[in-house]
């Protein structure tokens, strides 16, 4: 037999036997090298709590055992989402009260008109008012109105004129108010994460075993909303001790 093929042979052979040991074992725990005795246990996790508390407020919180924290933060999260619906739909109300207020009081036409054009509706009595001060101060820098029925207005009083601004003011104001609700809402998830990481897993575990309710958390940040006199809008941020 060729020496260079028997040298082969004898240097393939043991790594055959160890990849077959480790074949016939690999996770096992007996006496391959693959045997480990240490047991892992793994217990909640602050960070996974973090990312749920981002995802909804209160997830966290009822991942790590906290149900008191979990209905506070949950409930501030629906009663959020209650209240910038609630303005989104009185928005809209208002805006398609305010476009057929200026059809049936200033003879505009609303149909396929943007918001710009009910701008322009709102700071001059007339198209004809819109056309001669932006020729005046713009000279032929923007489009003027045309001249057709499409996009004709004119304000049948003052007294009219100043009543289709209360109501467009109205509406922008609950937009406004929803936009600041979704914000408190981005508060109320930085607020529920910053507690979940702060929260004393080994306290909760302790309580448990007693039977306990009261996990003894400090104090609870929570975000607030104040309305003003006007109807806008105050966010604020306070604390609730007991937790």
């Amino acid at each position: 037999m060729n020496r260079a093929l028997v040298i082969s042979i004898l240097l393939i052979m043991p790594i055959g036997l160890l990849f077959a040991q480790a074949k016939e074992n690999p996770f096992g725990r007996g006496e391959s090298f693959f045997e480990d005795d240490t047991k892992f246990e793994r217990g909640p996790s602050k960070w996974v709590a973090a990312g749920l508390s981002l995802l909804v407020p209160g997830a966290g919180e009822l991942y790590l055992g906290d149900r008191r924290g979990a209905a506070i933060f949950l409930s501030a999260e629906g009663a959020i989402w209650s209240t910038a619906a609630g303005f989104y739909v009185h928005g809209n109300w208002r805006k398609e009260e305010y476009r057929n207020f200026a059809a049936i009081n200033a003879g505009a036409n609303p149909e396929g008109k943007d918001d710009e054009f009910f701008e322009d509706i709102l700071h001059y009595s007339s198209r004809d008012s819109y056309n001669y001060w932006m020729h005046l101060i713009y000279r032929d820098e923007i489009p003027l109105y045309p001249e057709t029925d499409e996009y004709f207005w004119e304000w049948e009083s003052d007294e009219t004129w100043d009543e289709y601004g209360d109501i467009r003011a109205s509406s922008e104001r609950s937009f406004r108010n929803a936009k600041i609700v979704l914000g408190v809402g981005l508060i109320n998830r930085v607020i529920s994460l910053v507690h979940v990481l702060r929260t004393d897993i080994e306290a909760f575990d302790a309580n448990e075993i007693s039977g306990e309710e009261d996990y003894g958390c400090g104090v609870m940040p929570t975000a607030f909303i104040t309305v003003s006199p006007d109807g806008s809008i105050n966010p604020g941020i306070g604390v609730v001790k007991g937790f």
